[in-house]
């Protein structure tokens, strides 16, 4: 979720004391066929799934076993570690009397995509209903191949029960989404089946749906209404259907939720200035995060020169508000700084935080020349981080820089901070060219090869591959020599992205440098097995707002809650603070930069599981697949579309009221784990 840069349901392996004892007991005990300790299988599992090497005789090892920890383990690790080698056998797990495997195998088999796989698993929706839930997942990853499937399953109502929400979702991925077979859900008797109907049609923004769902705008149930209020966007209702629209978001704007507040507000500042007097009006909310979203949608609502303007700027003094008016009014078009008093002053602030978001606004600016005579100055900034926000102002919303941007661009390609260098690195890269590559391969050896960090290495390994697929006939012999002498990046996932780079073919994309096994059956000792138990640790955020408890997930994804545990314990994460908060969306920690793009010098793996990103999810933000590190977020209402892309960890238990009321910026005092 992105560092910035920026899944959840009950578990289906039971966690009463009673039952998870047995399954932790079996887990510990030899394999009688084989005279083998089922934890040391465990433990080559989870290495097996770290180092992404699929070890087709170790699974089949693990699923002769009696445990039913180890078995679900080893069917989720083939589609983790991309094994579609023996997705035919993930296939035949689908029948396994095994809740937890055939699960497991569902859920594989929708992250290898496998579209062989369709009419298995839409047999498998009228079966078990965990593992009906999974296959309908399975069915939304594959997508088009799997359209008639999803679209007869919702039509004919012969789902497992448990299976009808799943589809719902999964028929939100689909183009077009299948109208009439969702809109039958919108009026069941379960909200949470209501709930992913509307999503089903508001989150792809569905023309056809806005008059079914302005019509179900009184839902009893918050969720159901704050997918109303998304789905009502200008970009669905269109002029035709602007007055349904309007008329339903002007009711849920003052709606008890603030969810659906915010989601409302949103929507109506794609309406552009015939709904500027409703959003001046919600200035006026008692919720923070709701007055935030306002601020951030006034850019399309008002005008350069309306009065409106001061009032917005002195309806809150909040940092994160004022920076939100601020984007907004450079968005305009605001020339009269004067209409928002002080603001002028940021760019020179003695906070870095100032300068950058002056940086980010000018980012938006209308007037090109106004944008690059403020932005260029603030290239030169002491702080890194103001330098940053400096650089990706710069970048335009095109494909095309204008030569003068694309100088000062180049000029960051020298900057000491690995952070500056990938801003300006990945701003070239939209026009990549050969005539570039010498410099931004001397940048890569004199600075970005021995970065702790990855992330300019990676713009670097990104641009060479747009420069050689736009074309590559231009790379001359010298260049051809320089690619090959080019330091290999440590981590798998930077090579990775010089795949179809000839030159580069010497890269192997390998695994990672390895751990022993013994350090993967000690994690299997100390956060498996308790976890199987029902034991699970505890993690108290401790903020300047109240606490926020979640559970850690260990079971689900061993090396991700370690990986934490070790961060939180060794006081990383104290003093921090909220450095990105999107209102109703997540709420993310764990930069000690605090502009998003801190991070330990490592990076770890993707623990991809059945977990779903429901209220109150804990999962780790990436800037590509296997780039965790430090940094998390908590979602503060269900994000379905980041099932199957991010490791969720963990799940608040307490302190929702706390999570809802947070800001950006706001302090951590320190993270305890119990």
């Amino acid at each position: 979720m992105w560092r910035c840069r920026a899944r959840f349901a009950t578990c289906s392996r039971a966690l009463c004391s009673p039952i998870a004892a047995l399954a932790a007991a079996a887990l510990l005990a030899p394999n009688p066929a084989r005279g083998q300790d089922v934890s040391d299988l465990y433990g080559r599992v989870l290495r097996m799934a770290d180092t992404r090497t699929l070890d087709s005789a170790l699974v089949r090892s693990a699923l002769r076993t009696r445990s039913q920890g180890l078995r679900a383990a080893a069917t989720l690790a083939v589609g983790q570690v991309h094994g579609s080698a023996m997705v035919g056998e993930l296939r035949s797990l689908l029948l396994d009397p095994d809740t937890a495997v055939a699960a497991n195998a569902a859920y594989a088999i929708g992250l290898l995509r496998d579209s062989a796989s369709v009419d298995a698993l839409a047999r498998a929706l009228s079966g078990n209903a965990v593992v009906a839930r999974e296959a309908a997942w399975a069915l939304g990853a594959i997508g088009a191949p799997a359209a008639a499937g999803i679209r007869g399953a919702l039509a004919e109502g012969a789902s497992a029960p448990g299976a009808y929400g799943a589809l719902l979702l999964a028929a939100a991925k689909l183009r077009p989404v299948p109208i009439a077979e969702v809109q039958r859900y919108l009026q069941h008797p379960d909200s949470a089946i209501r709930w992913k109907a509307a999503y089903a049609i508001a989150r792809p923004l569905v023309p056809g749906g806005v008059r079914l769902l302005a019509a179900i705008k009184a839902d009893p149930a918050g969720s159901v209404r704050a997918q109303v209020a998304r789905g009502l966007s200008k970009a669905a209702a269109g002029d035709s259907l602007r007055d349904i629209g309007l008329g339903a978001l002007q009711f849920l704007m003052h709606d008890l939720d603030p969810h659906v507040r915010v989601n409302a507000v949103r929507s109506l500042g794609t309406y552009g200035l015939v709904a500027s007097s409703l959003l001046m009006e919600c200035l006026n909310d008692h919720d923070a995060n709701v007055r935030i979203a306002v601020a951030q949608s006034l850019g399309t609502s008002l005008d350069s020169v309306t009065p409106f303007w001061t009032a917005a700027w002195n309806a809150d003094t909040g940092f994160t508000f004022r920076r939100g008016v601020l984007a907004s009014a450079m968005h305009a078009g605001v020339t009269r700084m004067s209409l928002l008093a002080g603001s002028a002053a940021w760019a020179e602030s003695d906070d870095w935080r100032f300068r950058a978001a002056m940086a980010e606004a000018i980012g938006g600016a209308k007037n090109s020349d106004r944008a690059i005579g403020i932005a260029v100055p603030l290239t030169r900034d002491p702080d890194a981080r103001v330098r940053v926000a400096a650089y990706a102002a710069l970048v335009p919303g095109d494909s095309l820089a204008p030569t003068s941007r694309r100088e000062v661009l180049l000029s960051g390609l020298h900057d000491r901070d690995p952070f500056v260098r990938q801003t300006a690195t990945t701003g070239l890269a939209r026009r990549a060219s050969a005539a570039e590559l010498p410099a931004i391969l001397d940048s890569y050896t004199r600075y970005s090869a021995s970065d702790d960090a990855h992330d300019a290495r990676l713009a670097v390994v990104r641009y060479v591959a747009a420069a050689w697929k736009r074309d590559s006939a231009a790379f001359t012999p010298a260049l051809r020599a320089a690619l090959r002498q080019m330091r290999v990046p440590p981590e798998p996932f930077v090579r990775a992205a010089a795949k179809d780079v000839a030159p580069l073919a010497h890269w192997s994309v390998g695994t990672p440098a390895g751990r022993s096994l013994d350090w993967y059956q000690q994690r299997v000792r100390s956060l498996v097995l308790p976890a199987l138990e029902g034991r699970l640790s505890r993690t108290s955020i401790v903020t300047q707002r109240g606490t926020v408890v979640f559970e850690l997930l260990a079971a689900e994804a061993p090396l991700t809650v370690d990986n934490f545990i070790g961060l939180a314990q060794n006081g990383y994460y104290n003093r921090g603070n909220f450095h990105r908060v999107v209102p109703n969306f997540v709420a993310q920690d764990g930069d000690p930069r605090g502009d998003g793009n801190g991070g330990p010098p490592y990076s770890i793996r993707d623990e991809l599981n059945r977990l779903r990103h429901e209220r109150g999810a804990v999962g780790m933000a990436l800037s590509g697949p296997d780039t965790g590190g430090s940094q998390y977020f908590l979602t503060l209402s269900p994000q379905p579309h980041l099932d199957g892309g991010y490791t969720v960890f963990g799940r608040v238990v307490s302190g929702f009221d706390v999570m809802d009321a947070l800001v950006q910026g706001d302090r951590i005092i320190t993270i305890r784990i119990q």
